[in-house]
């Protein structure tokens, strides 16, 4: 398959070719990275893309099928979070200056989880500021851009998210929403995204903008890969 083809399978796809061994989680996030490095240019969808820990986790994933030891329903699966959640060992920002060096030194439960269900992160995506507003704009890291229109926005606060997920730059995405964070960057980039019943998903590790309204969700291109995604964490 050429590059965009992988780019563009859902889960349930991208799952049956794995599990098939006609497709290796190597090739898939290898193919990603690639689309990353094509596109996010002129969107910047990214704030960090952790293509060598990617592969990595690539490289087990694969070695969890290959023994018939595939740890869960995402194994392999690219994905990225919204650069609010707390990633061990990566750089999260929030989009702010505030935080432009700091790197946890434990897991957002959400991510925790999605690693157990057998997901690869490419990395960190864009946002507005501390997630404050329903626009794209940021100015320490810059604009995020719609990708069907680069001229227009592509909503906010999760605005990489959105991006990113419609682009191909990976298969799925976690977002947070407050006041729409979810749903307006979904709909502006004709996507899915999913705002969780409140206490459904855990926020613990997610820097908060709200503690009352807050809630971390899902964002793909299908509702069946919405609902893999949410199963998991």
């Amino acid at each position: 398959m050429k590059t965009q083809e992988l780019c563009y399978l859902s889960f349930a796809e991208a799952a049956w070719l794995l599990r098939a061994r006609e497709l290796s989680p190597v090739e898939l996030v290898r193919a990603h990275l690639e689309r990353i490095g094509a596109v996010d240019g002129k969107l910047n969808a990214f704030i960090t893309v952790t293509a060598e820990r990617a592969l990595e986790e690539a490289a087990q994933a694969e070695g969890a099928l290959a023994s018939g030891q595939a740890t869960g329903p995402l194994q392999g699966i690219p994905v990225a979070t919204k650069d609010l959640m707390y990633t061990r060992g990566v750089l999260t920002t929030a989009g702010s200056q505030v935080l432009a060096d700091f790197v946890p030194d434990y897991e957002a439960t959400v991510t925790e989880r999605l690693r157990a269900a057998g997901a690869v992160l490419l990395g960190k995506l864009n946002l507005l500021e501390f997630a404050m507003g329903g626009t794209t704009h940021n100015v320490h890291f810059g604009d995020t851009h719609n990708p069907w229109d680069l001229d227009r926005f592509p909503g906010g606060s999760s605005s990489g998210s959105g991006a990113a997920v419609a682009a191909g730059l990976c298969m799925g995405a976690l977002g947070t929403d407050t006041g729409g964070s979810i749903r307006g960057p979904a709909a502006m980039c004709g996507i899915v995204g999913l705002k969780p019943t409140y206490g459904r998903v855990s926020r613990y590790g997610v820097i908060p903008l709200s503690w009352s309204q807050d809630h971390c969700g899902p964002m793909t291109r299908t509702v069946e890969d919405t609902a893999l995604i949410l199963q998991a964490i």
